[in-house]
């Protein structure tokens, strides 16, 4: 019923605009309305839902005009999230999501079931037997507890979210339409301080304009932090066998869960903030198939140092891998060649800065040599992402890293990799170098400018590694 009121609300809003008539025959002929429609709207769904737990499969069928019918094969399941809201909680029911390979998103979910039967159906698809009721709770008797977060982590994950800032971008036409009110509202109350003798220099205006926006940026973190608690309050990170859970979030309580065989990637990633606060976010990814939905099919830790990080995937790529570190301040990088920074200066920085400066010359005169500043800028960001750029790797994993203003690092197994290429340009060609492609069923992994005899020989060892061994790619 909630989630159809949401989805009603629109509608009902945009007729009662429409409608003629007075306030209160709108409140009450919208209020029935909007009544009629979320228990219509849920008595279909809930008669036209049904599903069956067989031996091997899941099979679900739901949809009041369009039908659909799901067989969703346990082989097939790479990960079982729930998410219980609060009336879920209340109700001791949780809503149960499969992610399967090569499905865009969530396959199929069950809502509204008991939490026993989420967690029996969890130990059946991950194939452990059934030994008497499941706990209603994690506990971490039942699983070994790897981390949890507390309140100064929600402080880090709330100011490095980049979500606060898409906001402001959306309010800023908002801003820019009630620029000419703000200003005649700064007018009056400056005549009106004028009138008390109160008297405004410009320094003092400057001075208002910067605690004006001191505190607009304090709102947006506040709310930014808020959101962390929301979707983080209570965060842990349990490993039971070999399954991999996060469980966390205040109101709406969030389960995810992923098979430690079905990790593709592991990657760390630094943003401005992050990089300022010495933290990365961790994620797994699992395989996809593309699109808009692959976000979806990603394990996230929200805040990891660089040494938890290195314990976490000791944890989940054992004993197969995991050797490695991933700290991208680690020493042992190997660097690219220097000749990767050439074509980033040529055609990002001296190509535009001369055409702009030739095309602009009989209008600006010399003034339009100002366009040459943009080649030591490029050059500046070119050479900062060289030196961040490398790789490292032993005989069962390699790990990519890169990254401008924070960095990034990707680290995966060698048996995971679906298909190996080595490119040269004419440029590479001449320098003896090549570019270093990994293909998985996660996306995929690039190393630019290796030497080419190295990108070969590791090109054949991979492709060696995959054939011989005897588990599965997925």
């Amino acid at each position: 019923m909630a989630k159809n009121a949401w989805q009603s609300l629109a509608p009902i809003f945009a007729f009662l605009v429409t409608y003629q008539g007075e306030l209160l025959h709108k409140l009450l002929l919208g209020g029935t309305g909007l009544v009629l429609v979320i228990f219509t709207a849920s008595i279909l769904s809930y008669w036209f839902f049904r599903y069956r737990i067989l031996d091997d499969s899941i099979l679900i069928r739901h949809g009041v005009i369009k039908k659909k019918q799901l067989d969703i094969k346990f082989e097939r399941i790479q990960g079982i999230n729930t998410e219980q809201n609060i009336v879920y909680r209340y109700l001791g029911l949780v809503t149960l999501r499969f992610d399967t390979a090569g499905s865009t998103g969530s396959e199929g979910n069950l809502p509204a079931v008991s939490r026993s039967l989420a967690e029996s159906l969890r130990t059946r698809i991950n194939g452990n037997p059934v030994n008497g009721e499941i706990a209603n709770t994690v506990t971490e008797t039942d699983n070994h507890v790897l981390m949890s977060l507390g309140w100064r982590d929600m402080v880090r994950i709330g100011l490095a979210d980049r979500r606060a800032l898409i906001l402001l971008a959306f309010i800023s036409p908002l801003f820019q339409r009630e620029g000419d009110r703000s200003e005649q509202l700064v007018s009056d109350g400056m005549n009106v301080a004028s009138s008390y003798g109160l008297q405004f220099d410009t320094f003092n205006i400057v001075l208002i304009g910067v605690a004006f926006t001191l505190v607009l940026l304090l709102i947006f973190a506040l709310a930014s932090i808020a959101v962390a608690f929301l979707s983080y309050h209570n965060f842990k990170l349990l490993l039971e066998q070999k399954t991999l859970r996060s469980v966390g979030g205040l109101l709406t309580r969030h389960e995810h869960s992923m098979d430690l065989s079905k990790i593709q990637t592991l990657r760390l990633q630094q943003g401005i903030v992050q990089n300022w606060l010495g933290v990365y976010r961790m994620t797994a990814r699992q395989a996809i198939s593309g699109g808009r939905h692959a976000k979806k099919k990603v394990f996230d830790i929200p805040v990891v140092t660089a040494e938890l990080a290195d314990q976490l995937r000791r944890k989940l790529l054992a004993p197969e891998g995991g050797t490695l570190s991933q700290d991208p301040l680690n020493d042992q990088f190997i660097s690219i060649s220097r000749y990767y920074m050439r074509p980033g200066i040529l055609f990002v920085g001296v190509l535009p800065a001369l055409v702009a400066s030739i095309t602009f010359w009989t209008l600006l005169g010399g003034f339009s040599l100002l366009f040459l500043f943009w080649i030591p800028v490029v050059t500046t960001l070119v050479f900062r992402n060289w030196r961040r750029a490398g790789y490292l790797h032993d005989d069962n994993e390699i790990i990519r890293r890169s990254g401008w203003f924070g960095y990034r690092t990707v680290g995966l197994l060698f048996r995971k990799v679906q298909r190996v290429s080595v490119t040269q340009s004419r440029f590479q060609r001449r320098k003896n170098l090549a570019s270093l492609r990994l293909y998985m069923a996660s996306g995929t992994v690039r190393i630019p400018y290796i030497d080419y005899t190295t990108a070969n020989q590791l090109r054949d060892y991979i492709l060696y590694r995959v054939e011989t061994s005897q588990q599965a790619w997925y």
